[in-house]
């Protein structure tokens, strides 16, 4: 894709973005972020077939930069599991519980069922795929040797569940997320009863 394209393209997915988070998907049009963008509707749908898939796109383009930081764990190999693993809390916590994630997490809960695609395609691009990138962490070696895992898939969803705790939730609700010195006690108790529970 030439460089103006995708430049193009990441304009539009960006204005739509904030229209969605504005307005909700149902009262988002293409007309209107269409008169931001400039252009026209046959352009439009020429980078994408619809309003859903233009929709499905902020999804994957949204997660991925406000989550791609949690994808660092095999960077971070000459450091403690410990501190990698809090290192992960802290920015998996703050990435699933700031905008524009929340904010299009409610637009999917309030505009959309469990039998449409869109719901199934952001659990794939966003929640399964950390799932699946932790478990294959925690199947390394180098955990291997310091953790006893029998059931990696379980041991994902418990760290994920002592990380998230009743935070998410909470952000959702517009309560006031957590402060440094709070999210770094956090992850670290978090992290701590994860190990206990697995430690050689």
């Amino acid at each position: 894709m030439r460089a103006s394209t995708q430049k193009k393209r990441i304009r539009i997915i960006e204005v739509a973005t904030e229209l969605f988070i504005e307005q909700g998907y149902k009262d988002t049009s293409l007309d209107q972020i269409v008169a931001i963008c400039g252009g026209s509707k046959q352009t439009l749908y020429r980078y994408f077939s619809n309003k859903e898939g233009l929709f499905v796109e902020v999804l994957a383009h949204n997660t991925k930069t406000s989550l791609e930081s949690v994808f660092q764990l095999a960077e971070r190999q000459n450091e403690s599991l410990p501190d990698t693993l809090e290192d992960f809390a802290k920015k998996y916590l703050r990435g699933i519980c700031s905008n524009p994630i929340l904010s299009l997490y409610r637009i999917i809960s309030a505009d959309f069922n469990k039998h449409d695609s869109v719901p199934n395609q952001f659990w794939q691009t966003g929640p399964m795929r950390i799932h699946q990138y932790l478990i294959e962490f925690l199947k390394t070696d180098e955990v291997s040797q310091q953790l006893k895992i029998d059931d990696p898939d379980l041991a994902c969803g418990q760290l994920l569940a002592l990380i998230k705790l009743d935070y998410q939730n909470m952000a959702l609700m517009g309560f006031k997320f957590l402060s440094d010195d709070q999210l770094d006690t956090h992850a670290h108790n978090a992290v701590s009863a994860f190990l206990s529970l697995y430690q050689r």
